[in-house]
């Protein structure tokens, strides 16, 4: 399928999409990238029919495209994959991949179904059962279903938003070999991601957007990461900054002996005041499941989680009384457990401790507004005003809106599960520098990232999770990725890692 875009336009509260001109051809590849808030989403929400453009015209084979809803644009041959999972929760692992299908076809085999399934799971080598409902998946199988989901068609142009962002590499590999045989056989795919080595890995060409407009495009193999860099901000050069070998402060979060139903090995560890503690490991290690117990959103079957402020110990049992006591939480799955959709920027940064931002237990608007202001101000959140509805941010922004929560706050310790899942180069590294100040200031920061360059770059020192047990900690100056990969893979190579 060939797609023809000119002159597209889209306004919200402020222009989106400004003018953009883009085509792709029949069996290639493309992908679009760009900072957040630069237009990407909207566009591919206008393509699959979920939006309307205010101006321009899309051309498929010739014809012009009239998708006014999802379904319509299913019929001209669309299937898109979202960013933000559109999953029912309550249905099956089979139903929602076949669910298009269901409502025409009653009589649909069921071990027809279960096949078709396990087929289109297997390319993730994911093993879960079709009747599992959806509500017990984590982040990353939720994904992979999502993506099963789209695969599950005959559709001439795929759209993908972030499809790999709660992926592991080899689970993202596997992705990359199904749509190079789908273009292999003339299909036309749109990739949305901020992973830029697997765009060039990928991709045949490479459309950068700035702005809501086309400001670069070029053949993957004429391009570099850093050009990739330089054209999505508009500046000759964003690097990365490596954390030094630095001396942390005195001990703040102790976890001794926890336990978990999930966990194969009671966990103990220290963190420090002054500290970037990392959490490494493949899906399913039992990252965040630390995270949420000590946060107290999963219940700990023994051990103990405290907090120490001087000479005083606080144990940590519940939310209430973690978010009382000075720690913050950011999320894996922002869209489901980070925000408060259909309430504003403002709502979302004061919600943990309104008292700063009342008077005599009411709320001061103005006091409101200039806290948030001064929040959004510092960590350069996109956004029209505080009072506009927080799932009209883009993702970056909505992650930079649950970090400034926590900075009204005040937390003594932060937990970050995938902190800078799907936000843009700029973003995380924005992000990193945040971080970076907290630590400085004397804040215990803990992240949990699957991306090894990430923690190796951000922290000071990385704790290894394989299969719900702590199996390593490694120092800075002791920081070796061969190690820490071979580390994270040592419970399922049933190897004693030294």
């Amino acid at each position: 399928m060939r797609l023809q875009i000119c002159n597209l336009c889209k306004d919200y509260a402020t222009p989106v999409l400004r003018g953009l001109d883009l085509h792709v051809e029949a069996g290639a590849i493309h992908a679009i990238v760009g900072e957040n808030g630069a237009g990407k989403t909207t566009l591919l929400k206008i393509l699959s029919g979920l939006t309307s453009a205010d101006a321009g015209t899309v051309v498929l084979d010739g014809e012009p495209l009239a998708a006014k809803n999802s379904k319509a644009a299913h019929r001209a041959g669309l299937s898109l994959c979202s960013q933000e999972l559109s999953l029912i929760d309550n249905l099956s692992v089979a139903e929602n991949i076949c669910l298009r299908e269901l409502p025409g076809r009653l009589r649909l085999d069921r071990a027809t179904l279960d096949e078709r399934c396990r087929d289109l799971l297997s390319t993730f080598r994911l093993d879960i059962a079709p009747d599992e409902r959806v509500r017990n998946l984590n982040l990353a199988e939720r994904q992979m279903v999502e993506l099963a989901k789209t695969l599950n068609s005959e559709a001439r142009l795929l759209l993908f938003d972030e499809p790999t962002s709660a992926l592991n590499d080899e689970q993202a590999r596997a992705l990359h070999a199904v749509l190079l045989e789908r273009a292999k056989n003339g299909a036309s795919i749109l990739y949305v991601s901020h992973r830029l080595n697997d765009v060039l890995e990928l991709c045949d060409h490479v459309w950068v957007l700035r702005d809501g407009k086309v400001v670069h495009n070029a053949p993957s193999k004429e391009l570099t990461v850093a050009e990739l860099i330089r054209h999505m901000s508009g500046k000759e050069k964003l690097a990365q900054r490596l954390t030094e070998a630095r001396r942390s402060g005195p001990i703040h979060l102790s976890v001794r002996n926890l336990l978990t139903p999930n966990m194969k090995r009671p966990v103990s560890l220290d963190c420090h005041r002054g500290e970037i503690f990392g959490l490494a490991g493949l899906m399913g290690a039992g990252r965040t499941e630390l995270l949420e117990a000590i946060y107290g959103l999963v219940a700990h079957t023994s051990g103990t989680v405290e907090l120490l402020h001087e000479h005083e110990r606080t144990e940590l049992a519940s939310v209430n009384g973690a978010i009382m006591h000075g720690v913050g939480m950011v999320p894996e799955n922002r869209a489901s457990h980070g925000i408060f959709r259909g309430l504003s920027v403002a709502f979302n940064v004061t919600i943990a401790e309104l008292g700063r931002v009342a008077s005599r237990h009411l709320l001061n608007r103005r006091r409101e507004t200039k806290t948030v202001n001064a929040l959004i101000q510092r960590l350069t959140v996109k956004c029209d005003s505080s009072d506009q509805p927080i799932e009209a941010l883009s993702g970056g922004n909505q992650q930079k809106v649950i970090l400034a929560r926590w900075l009204h706050r005040e937390c003594s310790l932060l937990l970050l599960d995938e902190p800078t899942r799907g936000v843009d180069v700029a973003a995380k590294f924005a992000i990193h520098d945040l971080l970076r100040a907290l630590r400085d200031q004397g804040v215990c920061v803990v992240v949990a990232s699957s991306e090894l360059e990430e923690l190796l770059a951000l922290c000071d020192r990385i704790a290894v999770m394989s299969s719900g047990q702590l199996v390593r900690t490694f120092e800075r100056d002791a920081f070796d990725q061969d190690k820490i990969l071979e580390a994270a893979f040592s419970s399922h190579n049933a190897t004693q890692v030294a």
